[in-house]
């Protein structure tokens, strides 16, 4: 067990270091990968707090408004960006980057104006 953990961060510590450029400059496709599947994490961090956000801000029947609206966006997602053995990253990440932008938006209304129940309901 402990060695299978060294050998994995080793291996990861190989994996980042071998990007001289970082993620500016990816130099193979493994490195395209890892820098993609390396945002995916950071996107769906972002994506959970942004959505904390936003339910902190709604009523009741706003939150489950908003729930359900993300769990059919969640299914969208996943319907178009993987099949039953593979995620297309890059596909995953544009969408939930525009998820988290839809999100955004939506508290800045909700902050300035009041929050539009029928736009809670959008899958964007």
């Amino acid at each position: 067990m402990i060695k299978e953990t060294i050998l994995g961060c080793s291996l990861l510590l190989v994996s980042a270091t071998t990007l001289a450029g970082g993620c500016d400059s990816p130099r193979t496709p493994y490195d395209v990968t890892y820098c993609a599947a390396l945002e995916m994490v950071q996107l769906d961090q972002e994506i959970n707090v942004q959505y904390k956000k936003v339910m902190g801000l709604l009523t009741q029947p706003q939150k489950q408004t908003l729930k359900q609206s993300q769990i059919e966006w969640l299914k969208n997602r996943d319907s178009q960006c993987s099949d039953d053995s593979m995620i297309n990253v890059a596909c995953s990440n544009k969408t939930m980057q525009s998820r988290i932008d839809f999100l955004k938006s939506v508290e800045r209304e909700c902050k300035s104006t009041g929050c539009d129940s029928k736009k809670l309901a959008q899958q964007q």
